[in-house]
């Protein structure tokens, strides 16, 4: 009896592991094209602002709801509060990895960052993901778009990772700054 229970029994097992992977798999790589704020963006938004009505600024293309993006592919939303004068924008930027960095970018009233959230992050563990850590991240707030990233101090040992960051400033305060009237509805 117990030979003829093994085989079925390590294949459930095996199956069922392979089946909890894939969906750690989907939930870590998953980017919402859709403009429908997923549960991390929101805490996202919330840490960098507080509470408020958060949405995705979306246009009709082809029948479809797409988020607008102005254009720059690494940006994957736009999303304001009406009450506030300030935006957070979703980019997905090259690290170490190809995408490796998925972040929340807040930019407040007076076009400077205000907080920065990851949904995901891709780069080398122990090493690239130091890029979380606060005391890099303490050195964007408040930056503008008339500073220079590139003067700020990498992480050691993680150079890609630190200029991916620095790009992904770069390029929300950019577009935030060339775009804030569409952005904020003035």
């Amino acid at each position: 009896m117990k030979e003829k229970l093994m085989p079925p029994l390590v294949l459930t097992v095996i199956c069922a592991v392979i089946s909890a992977l894939l969906a750690l798999a989907y939930n870590a790589t998953y980017v919402d094209l859709t403009g429908v704020m997923t549960d991390e963006m929101k805490q996202g938004c919330k840490n960098i602002f507080g509470d408020g009505k958060y949405y995705i600024i979306t246009e009709e293309k082809d029948g479809k709801k797409t988020p607008v993006t102005f254009g720059n592919e690494k940006v994957n939303s736009v999303i304001v509060d009406p009450d506030l004068k300030a935006c957070i924008i979703e980019i997905t930027e090259d690290g170490y990895a190809k995408d490796g960095l998925h972040l929340l970018v807040g930019i407040d009233e007076n076009e400077s960052v205000k907080g920065i959230e990851f949904l995901s992050i891709g780069e080398t563990p122990g090493l690239g993901t130091k890029v979380q850590n606060d005391s890099f991240l303490k050195q964007f707030i408040g930056l503008t778009s008339e500073d220079d990233t590139s003067a700020l101090d990498n992480v050691t040992a993680a150079t890609f990772s630190s200029k991916g960051m620095k790009d992904a400033v770069s390029e929300c305060l950019e577009l935030y700054t060339e775009n804030k009237e569409a952005i904020l509805g003035e």
